[in-house]
């Protein structure tokens, strides 16, 4: 399938961008290395279940006769390519049988991918408590239930909650619950709801994630009382049209990267999500893993009336060291967040580096409370941020519940009121650019929500190139238990209780507080070292290093070696990172060595390799530092 969508068709969208449909395949391309003691093969044409399905010329027909065959480790299922296999695939709980370094694959023959149609069941493919799986070369669809009422075909299902295409799962139904060594290649996911089709829309319009809610997901492995999932990789997937989110692995220990019920060591790569309910990629206490060469695209999709319609393209919570390098994400559409990719609360070394983001309603960097040494560095960000809560066309669309959107979120809200942290952020080398016209109908985001909150802070080579004045997002200023409560982005605190009778508490016992501007000693704890970056409106005529970047830069906002001229980009209007190349030679080269903060113990700063980055955007070497993410005259490699 291939093609082109109009986001702006959907009339909540800025600009005219039109994102590609992603392409798939029908071959069968997975070349085992494993010996099988049994192959089933199954055609849903010419099988018949009273063959014993163990060569072609003897093949089984159905799926529920495949159920009965006691799935082992050393089994390989190929289902006939070409052809539609109503039902589902379970394999519940074999590592109580030791695999003994057997596997079982699961995919087609006969020269094409097969189908597997689950509607009616809670997975295509169900994984518990089981390791050693390989799944290849399938299209997987579940759109709903037998009819308009009934949502799953067994009536003594069990797992009804959901529907899942590929299901992982970990739980305490045995012992053995350590799920492990877990393939996924070349597999092609469609249209995954639970729900036939409703009449009102169940789109997102208040700030629950709503995860008991009945929904449709691509791969979703979760660890409920087990003892961990631990080895996965996931390859070549593409996964359209869900009503929630593409891919999702969710721990349930503790949040210090230790590995008792969490998930370790996830490798995802060539991997795209197109049009999900919900965000693309969502990992929860999912430690040591990475994300590589992915396209997420128009996550918290709302084309259908069962989705959820709010997402960032990715989103990490609770993990330590976590890369995601090398991706696209665009068109990320809903209420809050919503950024192409952002860190949420309790993550330790998560990296976003040499990724495309654009057209993201919420942003581009989102670090918020709790997290620790977390970095976006040499990545490009075109006309992100650009959502517009007062905009009647967007509340239509929305809503009135949300926030606005915000190119550089870094704050310390997590699930107290108060805010904490985040704790030595290093952002830099990133290329950031906001055109009106890429950006109309709406105004310019919100550029720089920087809280006070915040416990070292390196914003240092960034260009920030936009035709406007940056401005700043709304600050509360609150009082509870006799000191400041502040989610502030004006370099001001609370100083006290205001006072009158018709001062009252919120849910949360705060009041609001009077302020005064931050002192010395409030400010060095912040440990902001913002300067070198590159500004479009930059005033070389300005008095001192405040007022220089008053044109650019909201009140209270400063930059301590703030540069200024035209990098000279190949097209600054456009929407590829190629058009973002510079050719100024002078000017970009003017960058500066990244500083290691003072209150960071750690060696390294940033967990994956460094400080130090000694390639570009595209790949190319890096003579000496630069100002923004490609070196001058880049060639894209």
């Amino acid at each position: 399938m291939h093609g082109f969508l109009t986001v702006k068709a959907q009339g909540i969208s800025s600009g005219s961008y039109k994102f590609k449909v992603p392409e798939v395949n029908n071959a069968i391309k997975y070349v085992s290395k494993e010996e099988y003691k049994r192959t089933i093969f199954v055609d849903a044409v010419k099988g018949t279940d009273t063959n014993d399905g163990l060569s072609t010329d003897r093949p089984i027909r159905t799926l529920d006769k495949l159920a009965k065959m006691q799935l082992v480790f050393g089994d390989e299922i190929l289902l006939k390519g070409g052809q539609v296999h109503e039902g589902t695939i379970e394999l519940t709980n074999l590592n109580v049988e030791m695999s003994k370094g057997r596997k079982i694959h699961i995919g087609s023959y006969g020269g094409a991918k097969a189908t597997l149609d689950f509607k009616g069941y809670p997975a295509g493919i169900w994984i518990q408590n089981t390791s050693d799986v390989i799944v290849s070369d399938l299209k997987l669809t579940g759109n709903g239930g037998p009819d308009t009422k009934t949502f799953m075909s067994r009536k003594d299902e069990k797992n009804k909650g959901q529907r899942y295409a590929v299901r992982i799962l970990s739980n305490n139904s045995i012992e053995q619950s350590l799920v492990k060594n877990i393939i996924i290649f070349n597999v092609d996911i469609q249209d995954v709801f639970l729900l036939n089709p409703v009449k009102e829309s169940r789109a997102c319009n208040q700030w629950d994630m709503n995860d008991g809610a009945g929904w449709g997901w691509g791969v979703f492995g979760e660890v409920l009382k087990g003892n961990g999932i631990r080895n996965v990789d996931i390859k070549y997937v593409t996964v359209r049209n869900v009503s929630q989110m593409g891919i999702r692995f969710k721990g349930s220990g503790k949040i210090d990267g230790s590995l008792p019920r969490n998930v370790d060591n996830v490798h995802i790569e060539n991997c795209t999500v197109y049009q999900s309910g919900g965000p693309g990629m969502q990992f929860n206490k999912c430690n040591n893993s990475y994300m590589k060469h992915c396209r997420i695209t128009e996550s918290g999709n709302r084309n259908d009336r069962r989705k959820w319609g709010r997402g960032s393209g990715m989103w990490t919570w609770g993990c330590v060291n976590f890369l995601l390098e090398y991706n696209v994400f665009e068109g990320a559409q809903g209420i809050a967040d919503c950024c192409g990719a952002h860190i949420d609360f309790n993550c330790r070394n998560v990296v976003i580096q040499y990724c495309l983001s654009r057209y993201n309603c919420g942003g581009f960097i989102e670090i918020l409370g709790l997290n620790y040494n977390c970095s976006y560095r040499f990545n490009v960000s075109i006309n992100d941020g650009w959502r517009n809560m007062k905009d009647k066309p967007t509340q239509d669309f929305w809503g009135k519940v949300g926030t606005p959107g915000c190119l550089v979120t870094v704050n310390g809200h997590n699930h107290d009121k108060r805010y904490y942290g985040p704790y030595q952020s290093y952002i830099y080398n990133n290329t950031i650019i906001c055109t009106e016209e890429g950006n109309a109908p709406y105004e310019n985001p919100f550029v720089f929500n920087i809280a006070t909150s915040n416990r070292g802070l390196v914003m240092m080579n960034n260009i920030f190139w936009f035709a406007k004045r940056a401005d700043a997002g709304w600050s509360m200023h609150r009082w509870k238990d006799g000191e400041d409560y502040d989610a502030a982005y004006d370099f001001r605190i609370s100083s006290g209780r205001k006072k009158g009778n018709n001062v009252k508490a919120d849910a949360r016992g705060s009041y609001p507080a009077e302020v005064r501007p931050m002192n010395e000693k409030e400010l060095a704890r912040m440990g902001l070292v913002m300067k070198n970056n590159l500004y479009k409106l930059y005033d070389p005529a300005g008095t001192d290093k405040f007022t220089k970047v008053a044109k650019a830069l909201p009140e209270g906002y400063w930059d301590e070696n703030a540069l200024g001229g035209d990098p000279g980009f190949a097209n600054v209007n456009g929407s590829e990172a190629e058009d973002m190349i510079p050719s100024n030679a002078g000017l970009i080269n003017k960058g500066m060595a990244i500083p290691h903060l003072e209150s960071d113990t750690t060696s390294y700063g940033v967990y994956f390799g460094g400080l130090k980055v000694l390639r570009d955007f595209f790949g190319n070497k890096i003579k000496g530092n630069i100002v923004g993410a490609i070196v001058p005259n880049a060639q894209k490699k």
